[in-house]
């Protein structure tokens, strides 16, 4: 096959060395590679004619390559190599993270999967969004300390978060019903945060966005919560208001803090939406 490499060529350097650890076992395996800089790549103009796009991060580079095609559909397959921190759409796709496992997943692939694309504020995401809540500590992320020590960069802005923990009311109306609450995640797959599972409802496969909302986000809600979701079966916690639903607008007095796809998403309001168009993963 040819295979484009895609990943942001400054990235820490074990990582780097992770994507050239991939890019001699595909070579040894026959596989023709090119490599590309995530942050301004085109698909159609740098890599016409390639027979997998293979994307070299987490969740926000994966996000980012998608979102900037002009074309999605045009896309071929896509593989998401999980070489980022946390690397949900990776985990949800069953990638994994050994070289060889990796390149022989791809290798037997018998038809690329379909799946749905949403949308924040008209830009494609691809795991989840979350307003207040998580959201209040990945706007205090430091991307240096996420580079050095990962995961555990969240861990740290999470408890910078709750020494001066903000709750604020947001309006949330899913399909034109309207609800309350200071806290929301909408979820296209099953696993949040890691391995852990705040509903097992969610899908990437599932046609409309699963969401839900805390009526009140304080300290301990989120901590229950949390617990629930370290814990539990992956069913919401009792308390949560739950549904389903295509559309999504939040509002709110003043701007609350978005993440996106493991990132910061700027803040409210949001319209949020599942579209007709496709990514094909291998």
């Amino acid at each position: 096959m040819k295979i484009a490499l895609v990943y942001n060529q400054s990235m820490a350097s074990a990582r780097l060395a992770r994507v050239a650890a991939l890019a001699r076992v595909l070579v040894q395996r026959g596989h023709e590679t090119s490599h590309h800089d995530s942050q301004d790549f085109n698909a159609r103009a740098d890599a016409p004619g390639v027979d997998l796009l293979c994307i070299c991060g987490g969740d926000g580079t994966a996000q980012l390559v998608i979102a900037s095609q002009a074309d999605v559909a045009a896309l071929p397959p896509v593989a998401v190599y999980p070489a980022g921190t946390i690397n949900l759409l990776a985990r949800e796709l069953g990638y994994p993270a050994d070289p060889r496992h990796f390149a022989a997943r791809i290798e037997e692939c018998r038809g690329p999967l379909p799946v749905r694309l949403a949308t924040l504020n008209g830009r494609a995401f691809l795991c989840c969004v979350s307003v207040g809540a998580d959201a209040h500590a990945v706007a205090r992320l430091s991307e240096p300390l996420k580079a050095r020590i990962g995961r555990f960069a969240y861990v740290a802005a999470m408890a910078r978060a709750l020494r001066d923990w903000p709750r604020s009311a947001i309006e949330v109306t899913c399909d034109g019903t309207l609800h309350r609450a200071e806290a929301l995640f909408v979820l296209r797959g099953k696993f949040y945060a890691g391995p852990w599972t705040l509903d097992s409802q969610a899908g990437l496969l599932n046609d409309r966005l699963r969401v839900l909302m805390l009526p009140r986000a304080r300290r301990r809600d989120l901590a229950a919560l949390a617990l629930r979701t370290l814990l539990g079966p992956g069913k919401p916690m009792p308390g949560t208001m739950v549904c389903d639903a295509a559309r999504i607008t939040v509002r709110s007095a003043l701007p609350v803090p978005v993440q996106c796809d493991g990132d910061t998403g700027g803040t409210t309001p949001l319209e949020i939406a599942m579209t007709g168009a496709q990514v094909r993963f291998a």
